[in-house]
């Protein structure tokens, strides 16, 4: 750019030659018409039919994740439905199992509860004494061990039964001897008495017991 400068008076202001700077034209875009509007619809569509189809997928795949899912837990509930049955009938045979063997050992520690009565008993009978009748009776208490028994014979004098009482009250296997009726009776000219006692069975002690072989080795 040149600038003139005129030192002359009077003279006019000095003129500026400027380069005028080249300006770019843009081409007007066109107005949105119809058709314009139409594309707009028409994308919005596709897109919300796509994300529409998109949804209905992630459900399908969330419907099939869960079906597995429940087929899974119907699996591990029938396992351990068979589980459980099992350990049910395997507890129900221990319990009967218990059962059996808690009668067998009962039955087996009372096996020999009447020979050892009847052992004790014929070695209480005194002299002139003798007996009829032994009869096992229910026990009166509910704690009681063994069984209560009653006997049923015949003396010949009333001290014969008393020490007949008194031998039995001397066993280890015998407790609660009670005479229950004493009364006199002549047979064949001669006094008699007739008596019934009751007593029950008494668990003695493993050291009173007294080991018998049943053979005796010469």
């Amino acid at each position: 750019m040149l600038i003139e400068i005129n030192l002359a008076p009077g003279a006019a202001a000095p003129r500026v030659r400027s380069r005028k700077t080249p300006t770019l034209a843009l081409p007007s875009l066109p107005s949105m018409g119809g058709d314009a509007r139409t594309y707009l619809s028409v994308g919005a569509g596709v897109l919300l039919l796509g994300l529409m189809i998109f949804g209905y997928w992630s459900m399908g795949q969330r419907e099939v994740e869960l079906n597995a899912a429940i087929e899974a837990q119907l699996e591990d509930s029938t396992r351990y439905a068979s589980t459980i049955a099992l350990v049910n009938s395997l507890q129900a045979r221990q319990d009967t199992v218990t059962q059996k063997i808690g009668v067998i050992r009962s039955v087996d520690t009372r096996r020999y509860v009447w020979p050892h009565l009847l052992d004790e008993i014929s070695l209480a009978v005194p002299a002139y004494t003798w007996l009829t009748q032994l009869t096992s009776t229910e026990p009166s208490d509910s704690l009681q061990t063994g069984p209560a028994f009653t006997i049923q014979g015949s003396s010949g004098s009333t001290q014969a039964m008393t020490r007949f009482m008194k031998n039995l009250e001397t066993s280890a296997f015998v407790e609660g001897v009670t005479l229950i009726t004493s009364a006199q009776e002549i047979v064949e000219g001669r006094t008699i008495q007739r008596f019934s006692l009751e007593a029950r069975y008494s668990e003695a002690d493993a050291a009173a017991m007294e080991m018998v072989p049943f053979v005796v080795l010469e």
